[in-house]
């Protein structure tokens, strides 16, 4: 009954709105706000609430929760507009936005950040500093590699390198195909890959800060190409089979504590950083 309902809903939402699509999520959403609007409305009486005022001081709270959130749209847009006039003044070029992936808002968290990119000598004392490289572990005789990702660098800093990496290894192609190889080839589920999309986008974003140049795409041989280009490049090759990306999220991995009993060890895999170092980025003369 309950699903005849939602579908009623749903049929009724694409009739009233002609022009303006509205999908099967979207009703979702609808018709879960009124079933929680109906269970409110059974808990009342069954508490014996239900009176002449219940429906006007139901519509008064919920009229306030909607002013609130305007209010907090409000103070977000203006936020981010100054944000963006900031970002404007310390960086006029806006040469970060070239990267594939950095946008609106992690441009200028990068900026923000970096501050001075003077300061770092090269690529990897700037990815070393980001904390986006797998930590290490020496003994006398022994150097442990492919740990967990360093706790260093500001936390920022790594979200935006991963919003920004996520969407930039779907249009840069040399990042498409280092993401394609730690999936395919490397056995490592979606985080993990992540971890070396990371480092080498973090190699990028200082490497456009210090030049101030726009980034170019290239494939892997290293020849400039168009973004059309990178698009059928990256679909044609650079595509993560779908049983390999299920296979790798149902992959549990077994628990240390269990292995370590029996004396045997087992390389702690399950986080993002088991990622190589990046490659050096040049940006061409113009």
């Amino acid at each position: 009954m309950a699903h005849d309902g939602e579908k009623a809903l749903h049929a009724f939402l694409v009739r009233a709105r002609h022009r303006n699509k509205t999908d099967k999520e979207e009703s979702h959403r609808i018709y879960l706000a009124c079933q929680s609007a109906a269970d409110l409305y059974e808990l009342s009486s069954r508490a014996e609430a239900v009176d002449d005022e219940f429906f006007s001081v139901f519509q008064e709270e919920i009229e306030r929760e909607l002013r609130l959130m305007e209010f907090e749209e409000a103070e977000s847009e203006a936020i981010a507009k100054r944000m963006e006039e900031l970002y404007r003044d310390l960086h006029p070029s806006d040469n970060l936005r070239s990267i594939p992936g950095v946008g609106r808002v992690t441009a200028p968290t990068f900026l923000a950040t970096v501050g001075d990119p003077a300061r770092f000598h090269n690529q990897s004392a700037f990815v070393s500093w980001t904390g986006v490289v797998p930590r290490t572990r020496q003994s006398s005789n022994v150097e442990a590699r492919g740990l967990r990702m360093t706790k260093a660098g500001p936390a920022i800093m790594k979200w935006a390198l991963f919003q920004a990496g996520d969407i930039g290894r779907r249009f840069d192609p040399q990042l498409a195909s280092l993401y394609y190889r730690e999936m395919v080839h490397h056995g490592k589920n979606h985080k993990q890959a992540m971890g070396a999309v990371m480092s080498h986008l973090a190699a990028r974003v200082i490497k456009v800060l210090q030049d101030d140049r726009p980034y170019e795409l290239r494939d892997n041989e290293g020849k400039a190409i168009s973004p059309a280009e990178a698009k059928k490049l990256i679909l044609h090759n650079y595509q993560v089979p779908e049983n390999i990306r299920r296979e790798r999220r149902r992959r549990n991995p077994v628990k240390r504590g269990h292995l370590k009993s029996q004396g045997t060890a087992l390389p702690r895999t399950n986080e993002a950083a088991i990622a190589p170092q990046p490659v050096k980025v040049t940006i061409p003369e113009n």
